[in-house]
């Protein structure tokens, strides 16, 4: 649940600060060195042409499942239901990778295709 909300922030901010005329490559060392620095920045960063080897870099193939994080929130969420827990950030993000994952387009790939999705917004 924590890597889905992490992803979907960094995703949101890397592809705002792109739009707003920032080079990929320069936003992501700024922001992996600032207290924005989180592993969906700094080590599997969701935008194509900042990192090799990482899903982004082949067009989101391989790595970890959209359709994994949308089952492994569904779990999350019966373990808050079942411990009375909020997790308000975590419906949210459920609700995000459940609408991603309707789309044929999106749902086999990795679950950085959150920033694709947005970035073609």
């Amino acid at each position: 649940m924590m890597l889905a909300i992490s992803m979907i922030g960094a995703a949101e901010t890397l592809n705002m600060g792109i739009k707003m005329g920032m080079e990929r490559k320069l936003l992501s060392e700024i922001l992996g060195k600032s207290t924005a620095r989180c592993w969906s920045i700094d080590t599997y960063n969701p935008v194509p042409g900042v990192m090799e080897g990482v899903p982004a870099s082949r067009d989101y193939e391989g790595g970890f499942g959209s359709t994994l994080m949308l089952k492994d929130l569904g779990l999350a969420e019966l373990m808050a239901n079942g411990s009375d827990s909020p997790i308000v950030l975590g419906e949210m993000a459920k609700q995000i990778y459940d609408e991603l994952c309707k789309d044929d387009k999106f749902a086999p790939k990795d679950f950085g295709v959150i920033f694709k999705k947005l970035s073609e917004q």
